[in-house]
């Protein structure tokens, strides 16, 4: 009879790219669903979180408050001490656009359900510390990257922390890219005050049913077949016509400061399709090899000329879900 010998893990150190949050397909409910996103997950930036086996819990690096809270629901959800050491050796931006914040949450929970040898998948760590509860766009990238669509949830679960349904998934083309500029100090709403903007919403449903229209039947074949001038023309749509749901809430179709400029710039420079990613400040324009140093020069000569601070990079598709590796001992 073979037998194995058990293992506990000692250390895991978990990884995980960013994501651009493109736009909502549906906030109505007279579908009876509602929060339906498309979004890709990115190569970079980055979050690597290390957890160890301590006699106590013991954080390094940025965002000590934040990553307690977590640990503190985690811990509750699933009835255990974080008896772990936790050191954050890269961090995604926060509040920027980019998905810092369900990305840290989700790298410290799987870490966490690895070191101390728990049975929970990523969506029971999602709904643990409260990720996803509109889009489903980065517990998906976590999971599996590429290019996400979810359906969003079902009328009744809004406040029950169900993942949103997955409903397309595909690789993004390798060699397409984005041009990312997060130009100023200004951050994107979050916590209570995005709250209070979604609690306020009274969306048409005229504007869901346009995006839909764009999303099948312009959108995901042109993904499909790599046509990126067909993809850059409805992704660039269906920004501008999220950014309608609030228009009132953000000031504009895109949020305060230089983030119509921005796109601007990039689709004259020669970005097929441009937009504003979640609440921004991040923008991003997709381009091919051939136009991306045309358009990355033309971007950062502008962020440097208005002097608003803030960086530029370019960034892959990230297709595959977040990099866990463990270390173990023979018990």
């Amino acid at each position: 009879m073979l037998t194995t010998t058990p293992r506990v893990a000692t250390k895991v150190a978990v990884t995980t790219g960013c994501r651009l949050h493109i736009g909502f397909t549906n906030l109505s409910e007279d579908v009876g669903r509602c929060y339906g996103s498309i979004g890709v997950a990115l190569d970079s930036p980055k979050t690597t979180v290390v957890l160890r086996t301590h006699d106590s819990l013991r954080v390094v690096g940025e965002g000590q408050d934040q990553i307690e809270e977590f640990l503190r629901r985690l811990c509750r959800r699933f009835a255990v001490e974080p008896r772990v050491s936790i050191e954050i050796r890269e961090r995604i931006p926060e509040h920027v656009g980019l998905g810092s914040g369900t990305q840290l949450a989700l790298a410290v929970g799987i870490g966490l359900a690895r070191v101390l040898g728990l049975q929970a998948d990523v969506c029971d760590v999602a709904s643990a510390v409260g990720r996803g509860r509109r889009s489903g766009i980065g517990v998906a990238a976590f999971r599996t990257g590429g290019f996400i669509i979810d359906a969003g949830h079902k009328k009744d679960q809004h406040g029950a922390c169900v993942a949103p349904t997955v409903i397309f998934q595909r690789d993004f083309p390798s060699t397409w890219r984005f041009v990312v500029a997060v130009a100023g100090v200004k951050r994107g709403l979050n916590g209570p005050r995005e709250e209070r903007v979604f609690n306020a919403l009274s969306p048409p449903v005229r504007i869901s049913e346009e995006i839909c229209r764009l999303t099948q039947l312009k959108l995901m074949p042109a993904l499909m077949e790599e046509d990126i001038e067909e993809f850059g023309g409805a992704l660039t749509a269906i920004d501008r016509k999220t950014g309608l749901y609030f228009e009132s809430a953000q000031g504009g179709i895109y949020g305060e400061g230089e983030a119509a400029s921005t796109i601007d710039v990039m689709l004259r420079a020669g970005a097929f399709g441009a937009g504003q990613s979640s609440w921004g400040p991040a923008v991003y324009g997709v381009v091919d090899e051939a136009r991306l140093g045309r358009v990355e020069d033309e971007v950062r000569r502008f962020v440097q000329e208005r002097g608003v601070g803030g960086h530029v990079f370019v960034a892959r598709g990230r297709n595959r879900g977040a990099h866990i590796e463990v270390e173990a001992q023979e018990l």
